[in-house]
């Protein structure tokens, strides 16, 4: 019998929810001049905006816990209408076990997308849940472990030719291994990985985007193929590939309504660890499953999401999915695909930008999620 293991969100508390930004400087006017009315909205529209949500929440995983995160939006140079809105994510977490995890994630678009640079910074120490390898491992196979993980990753593209952009990116994480289940899978040292390590690499990435917005695009196409690499030139324990395809596409049904469309492909050779496997769960691919439920050296996923905006701020979101994890593609089956169903409410706090904070509830095979957090799943 398939056992329900999933986190509990038993409290959140928005109260520090705000918004800040510079207020546009006084014009100079003197007797019988008239503002430039004008240029003074301009600058209010497109000023830095802040969103800052101290939380409280319980989970089987980290029992009581706290913290706090926030996203500040803003555009960069001059010309901030022909500028997408870049965005700078952080979040704090801390429990009474002593788990915590902080990180900081930028997305910087510069003036007219000439240039795009990404990151995330990572420093946790939080339990998981590690259930094999492979499509059909039971839930009766979980075990614990705990991690201590630090992760630098950046990635700088350059615009060509219109929509074309095209980059190198890094990797770097050291893992150190704590504590594994007694008598696991883990503890034998068998599972790539499994006592942790170093991994270091280079890729490079080549996207076509004709989104209208990147926090929540209405209408446009994304495509992003990346190759990474990892081995002992760059300093890494481990020496596999990585390769990655990712199809999204968004089609307007009314003005107030969106179609929201995902195909995802990833695929690992060599010697990858477990941890750097294709995974399955988590809060913005296949909600409902536990984040590493199902993990394998190669995943195709497809999901969509029917977005509405009911009333101002206000949103609802309806979402469904298909995926699997396989060895390799010879060893896909369709009929072990794994399926996720949800629904959720939307509050966007940026008009502008359609900056969102959504509460989403997903089910999967004999499992279920709640995901309180900001951004879209894609």
């Amino acid at each position: 019998m398939v056992r329900r293991r999933c986190p509990v969100l038993a409290a959140l508390l928005a109260a520090g929810l705000s918004a800040y930004g510079p207020r546009p400087a006084s014009a100079q006017a003197g007797p019988g001049d008239i503002p430039d009315k004008t240029a003074q909205a301009a600058v209010e529209a497109f000023k830095p905006r802040l969103v800052a949500i101290p939380f409280v929440f319980y989970t089987p995983e980290t029992k009581l816990a706290f913290g706090g995160g926030g996203v500040l939006t803003f555009r960069v140079g001059r010309r901030k209408s022909e500028t997408r809105t870049s965005s700078l994510w952080a979040s704090g977490t801390y429990n009474l076990a002593k788990q915590f995890q902080v990180a900081v994630r930028p997305e910087i678009y510069f003036s007219r997308d000439s240039f795009f640079l990404n990151g995330n910074i990572r420093y946790e120490r939080t339990p998981q849940k590690f259930f094999g390898v492979g499509d059909d491992m039971p839930a009766s196979a979980e075990e614990s472990y705990t991690p201590r993980v630090v992760t630098f990753q950046a990635g700088l593209k350059k615009k060509f030719l219109g929509h074309l952009f095209a980059g190198v990116q890094f990797d770097f994480e050291q893992m150190t291994m704590e504590t594994v289940e007694p008598g696991g899978i883990l503890e034998g040292g068998d599972i790539t990985g499994s006592r942790g390590g170093l991994l270091s690499g280079f890729g490079v990435s080549v996207d076509w985007d004709t989104r209208d917005g990147v926090i929540f695009p209405r209408r446009g196409v994304y495509l992003q193929l990346s190759a990474d690499t990892y081995g002992a030139l760059t300093g890494s324990d481990f020496t596999f590939t990585s390769l990655k395809a990712d199809f999204r596409k968004y089609v307007p049904m009314t003005p107030n309504q969106v179609l929201a469309l995902q195909a995802l492909f990833r695929s690992g050779f060599g010697d990858v660890p477990f941890h750097k496997l294709a995974l399955i769960g988590g809060d913005s691919l296949m909600r409902g499953y536990y984040r590493g439920r199902y993990r394998d050296k190669s995943l195709l996923a497809v999901q969509g999401e029917y977005r509405v905006t009911v009333w101002k701020r206000i949103g609802v979101a309806g979402f469904a999915g298909l995926a699997s994890v396989f060895p390799s593609l010879e060893d896909l089956r369709l009929g072990r695909l794994k399926y996720s169903l949800g629904t959720g409410v939307r509050y966007m706090f940026n008009k502008r930008e359609g900056s969102n904070l959504r509460l989403d509830m997903a089910w999967g095979r004999g499992s279920f999620g709640l995901y309180v957090t900001a951004q879209e799943a894609f």
